[in-house]
């Protein structure tokens, strides 16, 4: 039987569309790598969103194809849907086939397999884009499953190529949803988190239209995993309705990811983002007052074209001032196909010096909220034994805390709650509240 491996670059959405790859795989006489065998056949889905993603994808292609010199290398993803062409000439690559041909990837593989020119199949997105990759129900070495209910994007920033790759926005059906949801739950799944890739979006496309707030009600009162857990959500689509959802949510993980690229209103109008800095910093504040114990991340973007000195001191003021656990800093990167790609950035030098100066703050604020948890309580999912800790294990709040805590391997994929000790090289240490915890 063929034994495939599946690497898999960028977002939660990328890793739920790969845990849907490997069970088509698996439908189709693959199976898994096993460690003592190398893999027959390589799958590596890409991300594009910027040059040092497309970078990371390049190097590991050339890498495999020194290490596995006779395997065929197929590549998908949205570097596969931007640039085919770029990757097809790779050494090892067997086949390119783009993100609306993820569908059908056994009979792709196969064609690849037969030998010859690499096999280049990627068609542009259309308009009334189908929706794929939902409802995966295996995530190995994961105790979290993802599920993608959202995808695509119908925003225009200016320094973005998502749209482009993912193409408009579409959404799994809430009929989908919850029959998905009850299938991981009766699995043995803990915690789901729901994925798109503009998920605040979820529900416009449907006839009728419904929204991400309805959806959160319907699954209120279903069965489901125990936690539910949002990825990243647009600032503009976090709307009165939806924070009463989430209020009202029974086992909400209480962690946003919201992204605010820059705290320079003009930096902000150059890009395409439609709210402001105040507005940007109410949301955050109003959500703060909602949901004290939650982790709140953001996504910040320097050295975009016309970022000036001052502007840039906007952004840093804003975020030293929000109460924020941790950043995602990313240097601007102009991407092919944009309305931003010919613009002129400030130099590379400075770009570098600013990422620094927000990683540095953004290391500073995630210690400060971990020390803020010291003598408080939480519930854990265990995900696996601590690394290089014998008797500890290595899990994750519902806030997003990283928690190492002692106890038998058999916590695995359970929930225990702890009492939070102190802080240790980046861990919360975690004091389990009871001896033996019920399963």
């Amino acid at each position: 039987m063929p034994i495939y491996q599946i690497i898999t670059f960028g977002c939660k959405v990328n890793q739920s569309e790969s845990a849907a790859l490997a069970e088509a795989l698996g439908g189709e006489t693959f199976a898994a790598r096993f460690p003592d065998r190398p893999p027959e056949v390589i799958v590596v889905n890409t991300c594009t969103v910027t040059a040092r993603a497309d970078q990371q994808a390049r190097q590991t292609l050339r890498r495999l194809a020194r290490d596995y010199p006779s395997v065929p290398l197929v590549v998908t993803g949205c570097y596969a849907q931007r640039a085919p062409e770029e990757l097809a000439v790779l050494p090892g690559v067997a086949g390119v086939w783009g993100n609306r041909e993820k569908d059908a990837l056994p009979e792709f593989i196969k064609k690849c397999q037969a030998g010859g020119e690499p096999v280049v199949q990627v068609k542009p997105l259309a308009p009334k884009e189908p929706f794929w990759g939902g409802g995966a129900q295996c995530f190995p070495g994961h105790t979290r499953a993802w599920l993608k209910i959202q995808d695509g994007c119908s925003h225009s920033c200016t320094y973005c190529i998502v749209p482009r790759v993912r193409g408009p926005g579409r959404s799994l059906t809430p009929q989908e949803v919850v029959r998905s949801l009850k299938t991981l739950a009766d699995l043995g799944y803990q915690e789901v988190v729901l994925t798109g890739i503009d998920l605040g979006q979820y529900g416009q496309d449907l006839t009728p239209p419904l929204s991400l707030a309805r959806l959160l009600d319907t699954l209120a009162l279903l069965p489901r995993p125990r936690r539910l857990r949002l990825s990243s959500l647009e600032p503009q689509e976090v709307t009165p309705d939806l924070i009463q959802a989430l209020r009202k949510l029974p086992g909400l993980c209480a962690h946003f990811h919201l992204p605010l690229q820059s705290g320079s209103k003009a930096v902000l109008a150059a890009m395409g983002r439609p709210y402001r800095p105040d507005e940007f910093r109410d949301l955050c504040l109003a959500l703060h007052q909602e949901f004290p114990e939650a982790a709140f991340g953001v996504d910040v973007l320097v050295g975009f074209p016309g970022e000036s000195v001052a502007d840039f001191e906007a952004t840093r003021e804003l975020l030293a001032a929000l109460p924020l656990a941790y950043l995602h800093v990313f240097p601007y990167s102009p991407r092919p196909g944009t309305a931003a790609y010919s613009l002129k950035p400030p130099p590379a030098a400075e770009t570098k010096r600013r990422a620094l100066t927000l990683r540095e703050l953004g290391q500073n604020l995630k210690a400060g909220f971990y020390r803020k948890q010291v003598g408080l309580t939480g519930e854990i999912l265990v995900e696996g034994p601590a690394s290089g800790r014998p008797g500890w294990l290595q899990g994750l709040s519902a806030n997003y805390l990283r928690v190492l805590l002692p106890g038998p391997a058999t916590w695995r994929n359970r929930l225990i709650a702890v009492r939070y000790t102190r802080v240790e090289q980046g861990f919360l240490i975690g004091e389990p509240l009871s001896p033996d915890p019920e399963p």
